[in-house]
């Protein structure tokens, strides 16, 4: 019997037609197909139609062929060459991927919206009264931008007492106590992995060999940047407790209290590799949050998918191992937007404390943190505009509240700051999206647009010109990761389509947001795009492009065989992520290694040289580097000579006023630098002169030893 639907059955170029029309073909659920007449009884079976036969076999080479247009596309938008053609490429795997979804080649989706009877917010008056006045003694013993045991224990405490009040049921923890008991009874230890939590671990293991691989040598050489957070941790050693820390245009806390407890705590060295290695670790703990949130929007494959991109992607990994805060945004914001999509989803008011506590603590880690709550009301929007929210909207609206002013209370410290020195706070803020410290070079809407579009295409075209973080002409994402985001973003944008939940929108949309703080930078479009300004936007990133990752691997498992399905998705899958993770472990390691060697100064081996000439016949304080434009930071030499928190720099006009003393001295100079080299040779005409030469051309510099008049 012939199926008479199937003759009017619109084709996908059908469907794209409609939605130029504004008025799109419904799109069935994945995993369904149009539905057919029931067939008539048969008195045996029969074989597969050849229309049937056809049909398998294009749902089987519909994603391969997307595939592969999307990886030609990537690699030749890296070219910079023949831009029309690659995006022809990539335009003709969206309309493939959109063929894909309308037919249910990609199966059912796993992730749906899990609908709770919503209840009025509530709280315990008693504990919120005495958290916000906890909150109130914080703030007011908070002044001259330091912490002080009082302010401590009144912040702490108002942040406890404040989630007190809104928690339901059984505090977190409130059962450790009894089976520690019940382990002191009975000795004894339960350990249940199933083969699922082992592949979990087994990717996080890999994700951490990614982040500590020869973290010793790459990046190998410190900046101007780390010499001036050691001087931070430097005054946290001596007493000095800042909330922020206001040396080079302002810094957030996290990063320094974390470093000096390492060291303090944990005998940690006084050295670059503990700055990269606190750093590396906040990178590696933001990916079980990565799993998390990917899982409550697109189910526990696509939370492995999006944690093994994260764990091998060149982006996160170079942020996180080059010492410096910026690894701290994404680890606070992967589980303040996991906690809010879940209490929306499930309608549970704990979760908003919990996200209104990781919202809160932003402001500590890192200055593009402050564009979170943005994000959050971007949420909140798109939530209260869908059907989903029908019926519930107040409670909604109670709930972001909660979180709010749980992020107040546990930002109400830097709040204090933030009153107290304006300046200091907002400098770098300021100096970018205004004309604070420069004049703009054009009309603020045009730059702003300018900037968004380089920020927005830096994922597939240009990472920027930061070369302390990226591979400057190349894309943020390589091209499999970067091929894997955009299949996503088409996947989702249809799944949205078709399904209208509201999470597939925020992701998208949350990009954009996050990308501000990179291309709000006006004054300065040079540094856009900024990869660790853009950090935020990693999360939603990588969980489009986990979901693209996870639905293929659905795809093998609803289009073929049994005897090959198993095959064909860990031979496709297992093959895209270990190209990934080669072309991605040699851009960290070999590109970018080799690229700061050459670009950093070898101020490891001017130290060398000054510990050679206080070890032997001098003392640390007759060694001098002569000031020199864009040269080695002189505090660099001296920590790496091991005195921490000092400057051996002599400004030129200060050569004059040198007298010979009796001990050896050491002066340091640029090579470049003949004026001061011959002004030495007449103030001390006994002396030698010595060129270093450098691994690197063009980073040699000069000693001139004057002996001394004991020698």
């Amino acid at each position: 019997m012939t199926d008479k639907r199937a003759e009017v059955e619109p084709t996908v170029l059908d469907w794209f037609s409609s939605l130029l029309r504004l008025r799109p073909i419904p799109i069935p659920e994945l995993g369904t197909r149009p539905e057919a007449l029931p067939p008539a009884p048969v008195e045996k079976a029969t074989a597969p139609t050849e229309d049937l036969r056809v049909r398998v076999q294009i749902a089987q080479v519909r994603v391969p062929a997307a595939l592969l247009l999307a990886f030609v596309a990537q690699i030749g938008l890296a070219s910079h060459n023949r831009v029309g053609l690659f995006v022809g490429f990539y335009l003709g795997a969206a309309l493939l991927v959109g063929w894909a979804v309308w037919a249910g080649d990609f199966g059912a989706r796993v992730s749906s919206p899990t609908r709770r009877k919503s209840a009025v917010a509530a709280y315990d008056r008693n504990f919120l009264l005495a958290g916000v006045g906890l909150a109130v003694l914080a703030y007011l013993t908070s002044g001259d931008n330091t912490f002080r045991l009082t302010s401590l224990v009144f912040w702490i405490g108002s942040i406890l007492i404040t989630g007190r009040g809104f928690w339901l049921g059984e505090l977190p923890g409130s059962k450790i106590p009894a089976r520690v008991r019940r382990f002191l009874a009975k000795p004894q230890l339960r350990l249940r992995l199933d083969g699922w939590s082992l592949l979990v671990l087994a990717v996080f293991g890999v994700a951490a060999y990614f982040r500590f691989s020869r973290l010793a040598e790459v990046p190998l050489a410190m900046w101007s940047d780390h010499a001036e957070k050691y001087l931070d941790i430097i005054d946290i050693i001596n007493g000095q407790t800042s909330i922020f820390f206001v040396r080079n245009a302002g810094r957030e806390p996290m990063q320094f209290y974390a470093t000096v407890a390492a060291i303090k705590w944990f005998g940690a060295s006084f050295s670059f590799l503990t700055l990269k290695f606190i750093t590396a670790l906040a990178g590696l703990f933001t990916l079980p949050y990565m799993y998390r949130f990917g899982k409550e929007v697109g189910g526990r494959w696509t939370g492995l998918a999006a944690m093994a991109l994260l764990g091998i992607a060149f982006w996160p990994n170079v942020i996180s191992r080059v010492g410096l805060r910026f690894s701290f945004f994404p680890l606070l914001l992967a589980p303040a937007l996991y906690y809010m999509v879940r209490g929306f989803k499930n309608r549970r008011q704990n979760d908003f404390v919990l996200t209104g506590i990781f919202v809160g603590l932003g402001v500590y880690g890192y200055t593009a943190a402050r564009i979170t709550p943005m994000v959050i009301g971007l949420a909140l929007t798109l939530y209260l505009v869908h059907r989903v929210s029908r019926g519930h909207r107040i409670q909604s609206l109670s709930w972001i509240g909660i979180a709010a002013l749980l992020a107040v209370v546990v930002a109400v410290p830097f709040l204090r700051v933030a009153y107290d020195l304006q300046d200091d706070v907002w400098f770098r803020t300021l100096t970018r999206v205004s004309d604070a410290e420069r004049p703009l070079a054009g009309a603020p809407l045009e730059l702003f647009m300018t900037n968004m579009w380089s920020a927005l295409r830096m994922f597939a075209w240009d990472f920027g010109q930061i070369w302390i973080l990226s591979l400057p002409g190349r894309p943020a994402l390589d091209w499999v990761i970067g091929a894997l985001f955009h299949f996503g973003l088409v996947l989702t944008a249809i799944r949205y389509l078709r399904s209208r939940d509201w999470v597939d929108l925020f992701l998208i949309l949350s990009i954009p947001i996050l990308l501000l703080p990179t291309a709000l930078s006006l004054a300065f479009p040079g540094e856009n795009p900024h990869p660790s300004r853009a950090g935020g936007a990693i999360i939603p990133v990588f969980a489009i492009a986990g979901i693209a990752l996870a639905s293929i691997w659905r795809w093998s498992q609803t289009n073929f065989d049994v005897q090959w399905r198993k095959r064909i998705g860990v031979g496709l899958v297992g093959g895209m992520f270990l190209v990934s993770a080669v072309t991605n472990y040699d851009m960290v390691i070999r590109e970018y290694g080799a690229l700061q060697r050459q670009s950093t100064w070898n101020t490891g081996q001017a130290a060398e040289v000054v510990e050679s000439f206080t070890t032997s016949i001098g003392a640390f304080e007759d060694v001098f580097m002569i000031a020199y434009p864009h040269w080695m930071d002189s505090r660099l030499v001296a920590l790496l000579a091991g005195q921490p928190g000092a400057d051996i720099v002599l400004w030129p006009d200060q050569i004059d006023s040198l007298t010979e003393v009796n001990t050896p001295q050491l002066f340091m100079l640029h090579p470049e630098d003949a004026n001061n080299l011959d002004r030495l040779r007449a103030k001390f005409p006994g002396g030698f002169t010595n060129r270093h030469v450098a691994e690197v051309d063009g980073r040699d510099f000069i000693t001139y030893l004057v002996p001394g008049t004991d020698s």
